[in-house]
């Protein structure tokens, strides 16, 4: 009888034992950060995404990597910010407790309301109907002031009080997704309707204060009493949890999240958690140190992260929820995590710096060589092989130690490395270049049998691990190389075997840490300078020193999921490839440490344990590929240009002196604010920055298009964000200044221009007259020297005609002659005759000479053509005697 009452009572205890050994990642921020005050009340994430903090000291705006704060020399009635609430316009109100209201609008704090009917409320809440109409209403609640309903009145400025009393005390109002506004009271539930509370009748829920409250799936709700919480659907309790155990007073908060867990806090005792679909209560706030706090509000962001804000000790945000870390906390022997494996039942057996530890529902255990002594050894690696544990530890003997703890059989070899093959054979690594083959796990000096890798004799260097792959090919990663030695074998006198290096690979012939196989006949190797594969099939070798850009160098371990995706333990973070892309975890996204040491994959419960240098982290793969963060945007925080700071965008046109303009911006990001990366296109290419301040200096006017774009580590980026400005341009730079310039120059050019043909003008018309001059001197000194000796000749000619009684002829060459004279003393004054007159002048000079002379000369033209104006001209004259033949050309003047 008594057995059949211990059961019940021993289930009931099973069904709520607490789980304490479990650490989310989280951030914490206090004061000390930047935070207002260390005592934050209430927080509330902004349709814009920006996080605020209502606190002792103010409010905070946080955008992840950032504090602004706003304080009563920035327009609060109080710095002890109690709730907070956001408007239809994306306006925020703040609520403290003793002197009402303010509104956050158009970057300015205001004041909202300060009192009703002379008396100031003591405000603890403040809700917002989402379905409100033109003239927003706000409820302001207090604990024991009831609730009041604050509306805009129609003229401007004023505002219109109605205050609806409470006989009971109110202690959470809470608004549901159907708008409804329900009311944890000391006395149940109320719906909170048309400003009148109806009590809502629970079956189940007793009549008694229900400090806390909060909505469900599936249309139900959650209710902290005293010591319980109740699960309520279709006006009835479900099911109820008794958390006595924890602290026989009152849920202060209860809280559900989008993954269907339940969060609740009792007063001044920490905050705990009971994961979806389980009963089972885990204790978080004593591992985070928050054991003795009080709890004020639990919130979940966008991205999915739970933020828990406390009474004196800040707010922590629980970030990348798929991952739960364990350290020496949380009873881990030591940080520094080198092996993983687990045995047939589900234990997980962890080597660390200084023994091995069992975890086993949520407990560590640490094994024990003999009765009452712990492990304390350094452990080189564990591996299971028929259900046996070997260890790899550092034991200063070569004898193989048995151990029994929990159940497992562990077989600890003094050896850095150890396998076993399917033939049975013991292989164990050393640090000298050579592995010893054994048929017994147990050897005597004079049985063992040394094979040696690099060398046929001892060398320095190290065996890290030994592997046997599907076609039985023994795989040797040493500190110098890899080696591959295909059919080993074993007899009384000799170890046979091939070996087989990769000497021109520059992964495999450096430091290789550990060996393993994928499901597609591939042997992958993790190693100091990257990872490679080796397909069995082809016997082709594919190394990778680096993948999609990121550094392979200093991997430890690989391992494989369900889906074959690869898994590299590195020491810049832990990798995973799909085949097309890669996500890296870091300590910057929830790792306890970027330096991974170990892997091992759960195959039972799709989990990933992963060993750190600062504790081990549990990844659950269902959440972690569901968890996909949408790319940060960008938000332009200000723009700065000369002297003058704009916090509005549109329409940016800055004068001439405002040539250096600062752009300070950021993307919202709380799972790993550290991450986030930018890059920007600045009438140009892309350029990537880790920076969210951009300096133009000096620009020239002008109108300017700037996107910029962020990423946080393993999303894509986000939609650009655009930003336009223009800078006006000096008068020096218009269009008028140009115009001006030219006709300056223009008007310049042709003063020049026209000086210099003047000049030019006058050089000719000068050169011109002097030319003119020296003509008609040379013609008046030919014409001096020609008038002797044309006259002698003219009158010798005269007289010898008279002289021969040819009067006649001497009468037409007198005449001839006095008409030639007279043409000549016509022109003498001259500088230039015309071309016709001169022609004429010498007809009557050659036909003188033809009158002298008779038949003994003669004379011809020649070439006669047209001129420029159509007149004839004579371009020869050809005279001709019994003696020679003269040719006179064309010339400007003639003189005989």
């Amino acid at each position: 009888m008594l057995n059949k009452l211990l059961i019940p009572l021993i289930l009931v205890l099973l069904q709520f034992t607490q789980i304490n050994s479990q650490t989310p990642s989280f951030h914490h921020y206090s004061a000390t950060s930047g935070l207002a005050s260390s005592t934050v009340y209430y927080i509330l994430q902004a349709r814009d995404g920006f996080i605020w903090f209502a606190t002792a000291n103010g409010v905070s705006k946080f955008d992840g990597n950032q504090f602004t704060t706003f304080r009563i020399n920035d327009g609060l009635n109080s710095n002890s910010i109690i709730a907070m609430a956001e408007g239809k316009n994306g306006e925020i109100y703040f609520g403290n407790y003793e002197k009402g209201i303010n509104v956050f609008r158009d970057g300015k704090i205001q004041n909202y309301f300060t009192e009703v009917n002379e008396e100031r409320l003591a405000i603890s809440y403040l809700i917002i109907p989402r379905d409100a109409n033109e003239k927003q209403t706000i409820y302001a609640h207090g604990i024991y002031s009831g609730v009041n309903a604050i509306s805009e009145s129609d003229t401007a400025g004023f505002i219109s009080v109605n205050p609806i009393p409470s006989q009971r005390a109110t202690y959470k109002l809470t608004q549901l997704t159907n708008n409804k506004i329900i009311a944890a009271t000391s006395d149940g539930l109320y719906d909170f309707e048309n400003e009148k509370f109806t009590k809502l009748n629970i079956t189940g829920l007793p009549d008694s204060d229900l400090y806390s409250f909060v909505e469900g799936d599936e249309g139900s709700y959650f209710a902290g009493a005293k010591s319980m919480i109740y699960h309520i659907k279709n006006d009835k309790v479900i099911k109820s949890y008794d958390v006595k155990a924890y602290g026989d007073i009152g849920i202060s908060h209860i809280f559900f999240d989008s993954n269907k867990n339940i969060w609740f806090s009792i007063m001044n005792k920490g905050f705990y958690f009971i994961p979806k679909g389980t009963d089972k209560i885990i204790d978080i706030g004593s591992k985070m140190g928050l054991q003795n706090s009080l709890v004020n509000k639990y919130f979940e962001d966008n991205e999915g992260n739970i933020w828990i804000s406390t009474f004196g000790k800040g707010v922590y945000c629980l970030n990348n929820l798929y991952l739960k870390s364990y350290n020496e906390n949380d009873g881990l022997s030591n940080n520094t995590v080198y092996s993983i494996t687990k045995e047939n039942s589900g234990k997980i057996i962890i080597g660390t710096f200084n023994g091995i530890n069992i975890l086993e529902d949520g407990k560590f255990h640490r094994t024990k060589k003999n009765i009452g002594k712990l492990l304390t050894e350094y452990i080189y690696g564990i591996k299971n092989f028929d259900n046996s544990i070997y260890v790899g530890v550092s034991l200063n003997n070569s004898i193989v130690t048995n151990v029994s703890f929990k159940g497992i059989n562990f077989y600890m070899v003094d050896r850095q490395s150890f396998a076993k093959t399917k033939d049975g054979l013991y292989l164990f690594g050393t640090g000298h270049d050579y592995i010893i083959v054994n048929r017994r796990l147990n050897f005597t000096e004079e049985s063992k049998h040394l094979f040696y890798i690099f060398r046929d004799s001892s060398n320095l260097n190290r065996i890290n691990d030994i592997f046997e792959d599907s076609q039985k090919n023994v795989w040797i990663a040493t500190a110098n190389g890899l080696c591959k030695i295909s059919g080993l074998s074993y007899t009384t006198d000799k170890v046979k075997g091939e070996k087989s290096f990769f000497l021109d690979d520059p992964v495999l012939n450096s430091r290789i840490n550990s060996v393993t196989q994928d499901n597609q006949n591939n042997v992958w190797f993790a190693g100091a300078n990257g990872i490679a594969s080796y397909n069995l099939e082809s016997g082709s070798v594919t190394s990778y020193p680096n993948l999609l850009g990121y550094d392979l160098s200093a991997s430890n371990f690989i391992t494989f999921d369900k889906e074959d995706r690869l898994w590299i333990a590195n020491m810049k973070g832990l990798f995973l490839f799909d085949g097309k892309t890669i996500k890296h975890l870091t300590g910057k996204t929830g790792l306890p440490s970027s330096e991974v040491l170990s892997l091992y994959f759960d195959e039972s419960e799709n989990l990933i344990y992963v060993g750190t240098s600062n504790g081990l982290s549990v990844l659950d793969i269902n959440q972690f590929d569901n968890f996909n963060p949408l790319p940060p945007n960008v938000i332009i925080v200000d723009v700065e240009a000369g002297d003058s700071l704009y916090t509005g965008y549109d329409n940016l046109i800055f004068s001439p002196e405002q040539h250096d303009v600062k752009i300070d911006f950021t993307a919202l990001n709380f799972s790993s604010p550290g991450t986030i990366k930018y890059r920007y296109n600045f009438d140009g290419g892309w350029i990537n920055t880790d920076f969210s301040l951009l300096n133009f200096v000096s620009l020239g006017s002008g109108t300017y298009n700037l996107q910029i774009m962020a990423k946080a580590q393993n999303s894509d980026w986000g939609k650009p964000t655009f930003i336009t400005f223009k800078i006006q341009p000096r008068f020096t730079e218009t269009l008028g200044f140009y115009l001006m310039s030219f006709l300056v120059i223009l008007m310049a050019v042709l003063l020049l221009y026209s000086l210099r043909v003047r000049i030019k003008n006058k050089k000719i018309i000068k050169e011109l007259e002097l030319s003119e001059r020296i003509n008609e001197l040379k013609h008046q000194a030919l014409s001096a020297m020609m008038n002797p000796h044309f006259t002698f000749n003219a009158l010798n000619s005269v007289q010898y005609l008279i002289n021969s009684n040819r009067n006649e002829e001497a009468n037409d060459y007198i005449a001839m002659m006095a008409k030639l004279i007279r043409k000549h003393l016509d022109t003498a004054g001259s500088g230039f005759i015309l071309l016709s007159e001169e022609i004429t002048r010498f007809k009557l000079y050659l036909n003188l000479e033809k009158l002298r002379f008779q038949d003994k000369f003669s004379y011809e033209t020649f070439m006669i053509g047209k001129n420029t104006q159509g007149n004839d001209y004579i371009r020869g004259i050809k005279t001709t005697t019994k003696k020679s033949e003269y040719s006179h050309g064309k010339r400007r003047r003639n003189s005989f």
